[in-house]
């Protein structure tokens, strides 16, 4: 049971826009030391996917500089290892990739050439520990074409999330950006697991 990471390293982040006036979301500092995307690539290291894309849009400068090799995170390695994807546009248009099918469509040729079954995709606009793991394990026993990774949450829930509704089973039954107030939604933390031949069948 194989997998390759996708991170996304841009998203927003509500009412602090300042903080990626100069840096993509992947590389607000946290805690002094961190990074957001040291985040999302610990987790996808420590379930032994050593083989990681990075797709920027814009501002990701200080992402290179803050990655470099991979080396801090074991990720420098002749086959495999992490790669960041510069910005991108169609060939048909001046603007950039629109949206996430669209970035992944960009990356296409990495998506294709990974032996990998699966995909982790994650964004980088939280702070979390997952365990990856047991994510493609529970993946692999359900058979599932899509595993979507989330936390219960009894505060109120904002306005852009994902929430899902499940069965008894965990199986997705529906999913909306609205929510309805009740006193714990299931709430999407952004991070995907997929088969490779069902993503790419999609793109």
């Amino acid at each position: 049971m194989g997998a390759a990471g996708i991170i996304l390293a841009d998203g927003k982040l509500g009412q602090i826009d300042e903080l990626i006036r100069r840096r993509t979301v992947a590389s607000i500092p946290f805690g002094g030391r961190f990074r957001l995307v040291d985040f999302a690539l610990s987790n996808m290291v420590n379930a032994n996917i050593t083989q990681v894309g990075i797709i920027t849009k814009r501002n990701y400068q200080s992402l290179m500089d803050h990655i470099g090799s991979g080396k801090d995170w074991d990720l420098s390695r002749r086959n495999g290892g992490v790669i960041i994807f510069p910005p991108f546009g169609h060939y048909n248009s001046d603007a950039l990739f629109g949206n996430i099918i669209e970035a992944l469509q960009g990356i296409i040729g990495f998506i294709t050439k990974c032996p990998e079954e699966n995909f982790v995709i994650t964004e980088c606009s939280s702070v979390n520990v997952i365990d990856y793991g047991e994510a493609l394990l529970q993946h692999e026993d359900t058979n599932a074409d899509i595993t979507v990774v989330y936390q219960k949450v009894k505060d109120q829930v904002k306005a852009d999330a994902l929430v899902l509704e499940v069965d008894k089973h965990a199986r997705v039954l529906n999913a909306s950006m609205l929510n309805n107030n009740k006193e714990a939604e299931n709430v999407s933390v952004g991070a995907y697991v997929i088969k490779r031949k069902l993503l790419l069948n999609l793109l």
